[in-house]
């Protein structure tokens, strides 16, 4: 195995290790889990709720109480996670500073290394066209270098446009035990990535890791500009300087963001947006305690 990458020491050099203590317990608390399997054991019950797997309700406590009640069980083995990460051209973009593979970059270390302190194994499976590099999942400090010197290392085998559909898909089939999948992608993509991403949700707990860029959703005064698809090369001319064209760029970013919202909802996944103008830690952070918090009001909910 190779030496890791001064890149790749450099950024976990940087991180703050308080971070991972403020973050133990939050993303997985006591290891409570929704699914059975060898090796759990029943933790609780709680009355069914939109989004719950059906193969979890309890028939007998259903029937006595009339009220749909599923099962929660506590896992007595380590968590697997998994980085399904984009490395397509589209998330080079940068505006500010900070490029959109940066954040990815800096996501990926701080919680590989987190996930390393808890005696957790990570993995992850680069994408761009489709999954084009597997790093199998392993514990240990060491897997935080091997992860980040792999995504340095990067050159997609067949140059095309993202295809999470087929990135989603491909993940389903080579994952096998049930694990914490996280899929880091600015999701630009055609459509029908829908359906992969909630049948992915189906048996693994995902989060939606969304890459952002502040000009993505505010279109500037910047006057006459050449925009260039990332992926594609095709080149539009505008006039940024037109009010109205910056008004229809909200519009349809806004409305962008709501779709990407529903969708979540619906395959019954969290998501978590992760800004370039943004710290990285303290975002990662609240999401952690919303979390943290939702997991409380639904043992508070339980009979």
């Amino acid at each position: 195995m190779s030496a890791p990458s001064q890149a790749s020491e450099a950024l976990l050099a940087r991180l703050d290790l308080r971070i991972a203590r403020r973050l133990e317990g939050l993303l997985q608390g006591d290891h409570k889990s929704p699914f059975r399997g060898a090796g759990l054991d029943l933790a609780d019950l709680r009355e069914y709720q939109f989004h719950d797997d059906v193969r979890r309700i309890d028939w007998n406590v259903t029937a006595r109480t009339q009220i749909p009640h599923v099962r929660e069980y506590i896992e007595d083995r380590e968590v697997t996670a998994w980085f399904l990460l984009d490395m397509s051209p589209s998330v080079d973009f940068e505006s500010v500073s900070v490029s959109k593979r940066a954040v990815l970059t800096e996501f990926t270390a701080m919680m590989c290394r987190f996930l390393a302190r808890r005696g957790n194994r990570a993995g992850a499976l680069l994408f761009s066209g489709g999954v084009d590099r597997q790093i199998p999942a392993r514990g240990g400090r060491r897997q935080s270098h091997v992860i980040l010197d792999a995504m340095n290392r990067y050159r997609a085998n067949r140059p095309a446009p993202t295809d999470l559909a087929r990135a989603l898909g491909e993940t389903a089939k080579m994952l096998g035990r049930r694990a914490l999948v996280f899929v880091v992608s600015d999701f630009i993509s055609p459509q029908g990535w829908e359906k992969p991403l909630g049948q992915l949700a189906a048996r693994h707990d995902v989060v939606a890791v969304r890459l952002t860029d502040p000009f993505e959703m505010r279109m500037p005064n910047l006057g006459l500009i050449t925009f260039q698809d990332s992926e594609t090369g095709e080149q539009l001319f505008v006039d940024t300087h037109d009010p109205g064209f910056r008004r229809r760029f909200a519009a349809a970013a806004e409305a962008r963001e709501e779709e990407l919202r529903a969708i979540f909802d619906r395959a019954g996944v969290d998501g978590l947006e992760l800004s370039t103008e943004d710290d990285v830690a303290d975002a990662v952070l609240r999401f952690a305690d919303m979390r943290k918090h939702r997991a409380k009001l639904n043992a508070g909910a339980a009979p």
